[in-house]
């Protein structure tokens, strides 16, 4: 599950790199219970609000070999020098990074309007898939949410995917 307002940019990614996202919303959910990994990201995480994912090689064997090609270069596209992310991208994490990195995971955060853990951001920064290529800086564009929920959890702004992850074709 991830804020409905990122699925575009996802779909667009996964189209061009062999990805498995393999966590995105974490937090309680509407009802009871709880979506993504419990207790395993910072305080104040992205994932407590929709806006991160954490992606994998597509059939990776968790040890950073061939099939991992494709999120190097993913990587270094969102982030071409440590710690200075392209736009819409807040935060990257891989290599260099604790926790992070080829054989492990890559992590996207995408820019966006303060938030209280466990609500929709007011806005999103997020990338124009017209005209957007792998060399060049992308163009954000600010997309504005649904209304907030009245409780915590993704209700009215998130997306589900089938099986947990994004495959290449965006199923």
């Amino acid at each position: 599950m991830v804020d409905r307002r990122i699925v575009p940019n996802l779909r667009w990614i996964a189209q061009r790199f062999p990805i498995y996202v393999t966590d995105g919303y974490s937090g309680p959910l509407p009802g009871g219970g709880r979506a993504g990994c419990h207790g395993c990201h910072v305080t104040n995480s992205d994932h407590h609000n929709g806006l991160a994912v954490d992606i994998v090689a597509l059939n990776g064997a968790g040890s950073c070999d061939r099939r991992w090609r494709g999120i190097n270069r993913l990587a270094r596209w969102a982030e071409p020098r440590q710690n200075r992310p392209r736009p819409p991208f807040r935060w990257v994490g891989y290599n260099g990074d604790a926790g992070h990195g080829c054989g492990d995971h890559l992590h996207l955060s995408w820019e966006h309007a303060p938030a209280r853990s466990f609500r929709l951001a007011e806005w999103v920064e997020v990338f124009s898939m017209r005209r957007q290529s792998i060399t060049p800086h992308p163009q954000p564009e600010r997309v504005a949410p649904t209304p907030p929920p009245a409780e915590p959890g993704p209700q009215g702004g998130l997306s589900a995917t089938r099986g947990g992850g994004i495959s290449p074709r965006g199923d």
